[in-house]
C-alpha cells in the first residue's frame, strides 16, 4: 500500500475516533432538559422510568414540569430537549420529535361511569352520553372530538365532574384514574371502570431532533433495564 493511502486511512481513523470521544464528552457534559406533565399518576410513572433510563445511560438530565400541551410543544420547538413519554401518534402533530424506539410501558385508555345502566364500553355510549376528559390527553381529545364533551384541567377535576353528575362518562388513563378513585374513597363508590379498554398503546420517550444522537444510548440502557426485569412486580 502506498504511504499516502496509509496516511489517509490513519487520519480517517483518528478523525472518527475524535468524533466518538467528542460525542461522549458532549453527552456526558450536557444536562438535557426533559419535560413532563404534573398532576397525573401515569405521567409520574413514565417520569420515574425515564429518569432511570438516563441514569443507566450515563446522560445527565433535568426534569421539569410543564402543562400537558406545552410540554409537547416545547419539546417539538426545541426550547427543551425532550418529553418523558407519549403515544406514537404525537409524531403526526409534532414532526421535530424523535422516538426512542423501545417502549417504556403501555397506556390503557379506559371509560369510567357512575350510571347503572351503562354496563360495558362501546363506541355507541360516547355518542349517547355526556363525556368528560382531561385537556391535553391526546387519545381522549381524539375520542371526544365532535361529541358533547367537557374538558377538565386535571384528573381530580375530571372525577369531580363525574361525581357531581355534570358528565355521565369520563375518558381516563387507567393508572392515573385508579389512584384518584382510591384517594376519593367512599365518595367514588359508584364510579365503575368499564371493559373492554378503549385502547392500549405503547409509551415511548421522545427527544427533539437536535438530540437524536443520544437515542442509541438511551435505547441500549432501556433494553438492559427491561432484560434485567428492573420494573417487574
Amino acid at each position: 500500500m502506498k504511504p499516502w493511502k496509509k496516511l489517509t486511512i490513519t487520519l480517517s481513523f483518528i478523525f472518527f475516533t475524535l468524533l466518538l470521544v467528542t460525542f461522549d464528552t458532549v453527552a456526558s457534559d450536557k444536562t438535557y432538559v426533559i419535560s413532563y406533565s404534573p398532576g397525573s399518576h401515569f405521567q409520574s410513572l413514565v417520569l420515574s422510568r425515564t429518569r432511570v433510563v438516563y441514569e443507566r445511560a450515563g446522560i445527565k438530565a433535568e426534569f421539569i414540569p410543564l402543562p400537558h400541551k406545552r410540554s409537547l410543544f416545547s419539546a417539538n420547538e426545541g426550547t427543551i430537549d425532550g418529553e418523558v413519554g407519549r403515544v406514537p401518534s404525537v409524531l403526526e402533530k409534532y414532526p421535530n420529535l424523535r422516538r426512542v424506539n423501545v417502549k417504556l410501558m403501555d397506556l390503557n385508555g379506559t371509560v369510567y361511569t357512575n350510571r347503572d345502566e351503562i354496563e360495558t364500553y362501546s363506541e355507541d355510549i360516547l355518542k349517547k352520553y355526556r363525556v368528560g376528559y382531561v385537556l391535553g390527553v391526546l387519545w381522549a381529545e381524539k375520542k371526544s372530538k365532535g361529541l358533547d364533551a367537557t374538558a377538565a384541567q386535571t384528573y381530580s377535576v375530571l372525577f369531580e365532574l363525574l361525581l357531581q353528575d355534570r358528565v355521565d362518562i369520563i375518558l381516563a388513563t387507567e393508572a392515573s384514574a385508579d389512584v384518584i378513585i382510591m384517594d376519593l374513597g367512599v365518595r367514588a363508590s359508584k364510579a365503575r371502570k368499564l371493559q373492554p379498554f378503549v385502547f392500549s398503546l405503547p409509551i415511548h420517550h421522545y427527544v427533539n431532533k437536535k438530540n437524536e444522537a443520544i437515542i442509541p444510548r438511551l435505547e441500549k440502557a432501556l433494553k438492559s433495564l427491561i432484560q434485567k426485569g428492573y420494573w417487574d412486580n
